[in-house]
């Protein structure tokens, strides 16, 4: 059973590290290896851990641009793990066997894009679910599921690492029966399922209007391994670690304002209820009970059309 592999994070390190622990003949690796490995949430390089294991192995940026390449292995099986780009049907169709793709939802629900970041928002469980790989995104007929416990204290870096186990729980299972050459996926049940959609960067910005518990699902959702929640400070962007719910203290403040601050965490009025923040790179000790955070839009108008008639009536002077 002859296998190609494609990936770029921690989760494909994870896949890559069963194949060959599971004696799977791996023909060729190919790599994940963007510009810019800060942009990869969780991102792994496979290269040291190929060459240690006289594995072939072939970075890339777009897999798409090595179709004629893998066409020509005369594999018969494909697993993708990790990547985000649509891979060509020809790449899938080249495997003799088929195609096996992942993803850490419950398939047939949580189909899409940024799943962990929702699981951990809506505090919905998950699953290491491999799947026939298709056209249509994680719409395949299901191999193995290996579900795990989403809970409310869970952040993207802990529900990540329960994945990571429930990943190696499923191939255990997995990689004997493809190596026996047994293929019986069950399809999934299209009535039950649900989407995910895109998620970027800027939408981890803080609204200190909403309730503490919606911005405390927020902040765990963005963390570490992705960019991060943020809010601003006066004319500083400040990236947010971690947060908790403050549920004791009677407190009455203005949306956004800092009510507390002790050596490590500022005290935050939200839309409803208080939130402890924990800023990055020890900003705590810029905060001060009384700043605001984020911006009044309608403030920051008023100011920069001050500012303007300032500067119209400087050059209006010099004319």
């Amino acid at each position: 059973m002859r296998v190609v592999f494609i990936g770029g994070v921690n989760s494909s390190a994870v896949t890559l590290s069963k194949l060959i622990e599971h004696d799977v003949d791996v023909a060729r690796v190919y790599g994940y290896e963007p510009k810019n490995t800060e942009l990869v949430s969780g991102y792994h390089n496979f290269s040291a851990l190929c060459s240690d294991n006289a594995i072939s192995y072939t970075p890339f940026q777009k897999i798409n641009d090595h179709i004629d390449e893998i066409e020509s292995l005369e594999f018969d099986v494909l697993f993708v793990v990790g990547i985000s780009q649509l891979v060509s049907e020809r790449i899938i169709e080249s495997a003799s066997a088929g195609a096996i793709g992942f993803h850490p939802t419950q398939l047939p629900k949580g189909r899409g894009r940024a799943p962990i970041a929702w699981l951990v928002d809506e505090v919905q469980d998950g699953a290491a679910t491999f799947f026939v790989l298709e056209k249509e995104a994680d719409a395949g007929a299901i191999f193995e599921q290996e579900c795990f416990e989403v809970v409310e204290g869970d952040t993207a870096l802990s529900v990540e690492d329960k994945l990571l186990d429930a990943m190696a729980v499923a191939l255990d299972r997995l990689l004997p029966k493809i190596k026996r050459g047994e293929w019986s996926p069950v399809p999934q049940d299209e009535a039950l399922a649900t989407e995910y959609a895109i998620r970027k960067p800027d939408d981890g910005m803080i609204s200190w209007s909403l309730p503490a518990h919606k911005i405390d699902r927020l902040i765990k959702a963005a963390s570490e391994p992705h960019p991060g929640a943020f809010t601003f400070h006066e004319e500083t962007k400040v990236k947010i670690l971690a947060s908790r719910i403050e549920n004791m203290l009677k407190i009455t403040g203005v949306q956004g304002r800092v009510l507390k601050v002790n050596k490590h965490e500022a005290l935050i009025q939200t839309g409803s209820g208080l939130i402890w923040i924990t800023p990055e790179h020890q900003y705590i000790k810029q905060l001060k009970v009384g700043h605001l955070l984020g911006y009044r839009v309608e403030l920051e108008i008023f100011k920069l059309k001050m500012e303007l008639q300032k500067l119209t009536s400087k050059l209006g002077e010099k004319e």
